[in-house]
């Protein structure tokens, strides 16, 4: 299984504003600590920011923070955000569908991979919380 480049984004933004604490950060100095696109950071922010994981403030003085607290943000509702839900295999045109359940098995691996992250917070998987990453 393999995060799609969009969700190691999200998180990589998710861990370092845990690491400003309450500080505001600027999606430009995320993008250039992180060497990730602005544009494709700023769309990664907005869905948090919709989704309720991170706030943004606009506007002189504004900026990106996480609007709860990292102990408070589940690493599997995050997923569960940027991730859609899709098949881990495409059985559309396989000749073998009729007599094969590997769907399913997929489907039980998909299963236990999100309720393991669905075990932990952002928290968690800070080490050094409250510390501004490099």
């Amino acid at each position: 299984m393999q995060l799609t480049r969009h969700t190691d984004y999200a998180l990589r933004l998710l861990i370092y504003l845990a690491g400003r604490g309450d500080e505001r950060s600027q999606i430009a100095a995320v993008a250039e600590a992180q060497d990730i696109s602005r544009t494709h950071l700023m769309k990664i922010a907005n869905e948090l920011a919709r989704a309720g994981f991170i706030a943004a403030v606009r506007g002189r003085g504004g900026g990106i923070m996480l609007a709860r607290p990292p102990e408070a943000i589940n690493l599997g509702a995050v997923i569960e955000t940027m991730e859609p839900r899709c098949p881990l295999v495409d059985c559309g045109s396989c000749r073998l569908v009729k007599r094969c359940s590997l769907p399913g098995v997929l489907d039980q691996a998909d299963a236990a991979f999100r309720q393991v992250l669905a075990g932990y917070s952002l928290a968690d998987i800070c080490r050094q919380p409250g510390l501004a990453p490099a």
